[in-house]
C-alpha cells in the first residue's frame, strides 16, 4: 500500500505500496526494550458490553539481542477487522510448557524510538543516534506534520525502528519519516483510517505492559477481553503515563485520583496513546490468540516472566509469587 503524503493541508491518501520519505530509508527491526513491567490488578469479570470512548475521550464512570519475533500482515486485498468492542471468549486457558524470553530489539546507532518510548524522551534518543542537537529535535517534533487522526498529538506516531539517514538529512526529515513510517504500517495492515487512533492507542498499552515480545499476543488477549467487558482496564502503565519519574508500581493515591489516565476509575482505552508501539504490538492487538485470560502479573522483574490467569483465585496465587520475588529483590 503506498502512502502519499501531501503535507500542505495535511492530506493523507493511500494507494499501492508503502513509501517512506525519500530522505530516510527505513531498514531493520523495531526499537529497544522498554524496561517497565506492570502488574494488572484484579477487576470484575463482568461481560456487560459498552462502546469504547472516541479518540481523545475517556469513559465517564469509572545484552538484549534482536528480536526473532515475526508478524503476519493482513492480505493486501482485504480490510483488517479491528477487534470488536463486544467480543467475548470461551476458550480454555492452555499452560505453557516453559518460559521463553524473546526481548525487544536493542537500541543502536541508527535505531531510535525503542518500543515503549514516550515522545518526551525521544528527542535525546534521536539526537544521540544521528548527531543532532536535542533542542533542534524537540522543535522538529513540535512542528511535525501528523495525520488528522493524531489530533495534533505526536505521542505514539513516531514509529520505532532503524533508519538509514541520507547525508544532509535534517532533524525534521528524520522525525517526519518516523511519522510517515507509522502511517505506512497502519495502511499496510488495511486498518480503516477512522480506526487508526484506536488501534495505535491499544497497541501502545500492549507495548508498555510488556518487555518480552513473546508475551504480547497474550497481553493483547487480556486487553481485548477487558475492553469487551466495558469496565476499567486497571493497568498501571496507563496511570503512570503522566507521572514524571520512571517507576513500576502505582500508589493508592494515584489509583484514586481523577486524572484522565487513571485506568482504575475510567472505562476503556486511555485518551491518547501512552508510548510508541512497535509492529509486534500492532499485530498482537489486531489478531490476539483465543483465550479467557482476564489477569496477568509479572512474577520476576528481571527476566520479565509473566503468569496469566482466568480466575481471580489463580491471579492471587500468581501475585504471591511476585511478592516472594520482591522480598528477595527489593525494588521501587
Amino acid at each position: 500500500m503506498m502512502v502519499t503524503v501531501r503535507r500542505r493541508g495535511l492530506v493523507w491518501t493511500l494507494a499501492g505500496a508503502a513509501v517512506i520519505a525519500v530522505v530516510v530509508m527505513a531498514t531493520g527491526s523495531d526499537g529497544g526494550a522498554d524496561g517497565d513491567v506492570h502488574q494488572l490488578a484484579a477487576t470484575s469479570t463482568s461481560t456487560t458490553t459498552s462502546s469504547l470512548p472516541q479518540p481523545g475521550v475517556t469513559g465517564s464512570s469509572q545484552s538484549p539481542s534482536p528480536s526473532t519475533t515475526t508478524t503476519t500482515l493482513a492480505p493486501t486485498t482485504t480490510t483488517v477487522t479491528v477487534p470488536p468492542e463486544t467480543t467475548t471468549t470461551t476458550v480454555t486457558m492452555t499452560t505453557a510448557s516453559g518460559y521463553t524470553w524473546i526481548p525487544k530489539p536493542a537500541p543502536g546507532p541508527a535505531t531510535v524510538a525503542p518500543g515503549g518510548a514516550l515522545t518526551k524522551h525521544l528527542a535525546a534518543d534521536i539526537a544521540a543516534a544521528f548527531g543532532f542537537d536535542t533542542i533542534e529535535v524537540e522543535e522538529a517534533i513540535a512542528a511535525v506534520e501528523l495525520p488528522p487522526e493524531a489530533l495534533g498529538n505526536p505521542e505514539g506516531w513516531l514509529a520505532p525502528g532503524t533508519y538509514d539517514v541520507a547525508e544532509g538529512a535534517s532533524a525534521s526529515d528524520v522525525v517526519q519519516a518516523m511519522v510517515d513510517r507509522q502511517v505506512a504500517r497502519l495502511a499496510e495492515r488495511n486498518i480503516p483510517q477512522d480506526q487508526w487512533y484506536r488501534v495505535l492507542t491499544a497497541a501502545s498499552v500492549i507495548e508498555k505492559e510488556t518487555y518480552n515480545q513473546n508475551e504480547k499476543p497474550m497481553v493483547a488477549r487480556v486487553l481485548v477481553n477487558r475492553l469487551a467487558g466495558g469496565g476499567p482496564l486497571q493497568m498501571d502503565s496507563i496511570i503512570l503515563y503522566p507521572v514524571p519519574e520512571d517507576r513500576i508500581f502505582t500508589t493508592s493515591e494515584e489509583r484514586a485520583s481523577d486524572q484522565p489516565y487513571n485506568s482504575y476509575r475510567h472505562n476503556g482505552l486511555p485518551p491518547t496513546p501512552i508510548c510508541a508501539p512497535d509492529e509486534a504490538s500492532l499485530d498482537a492487538f489486531l489478531a490476539p490468540p483465543p483465550g479467557d485470560w482476564w489477569f496477568y502479573v509479572t512474577i520476576d522483574l528481571h527476566s520479565g516472566e509473566t503468569r496469566f490467569a482466568i480466575t481471580y483465585d489463580q491471579h492471587l496465587a500468581n501475585v504471591e509469587l511476585l511478592r516472594a520475588w520482591l522480598a528477595d529483590n527489593p525494588t521501587r
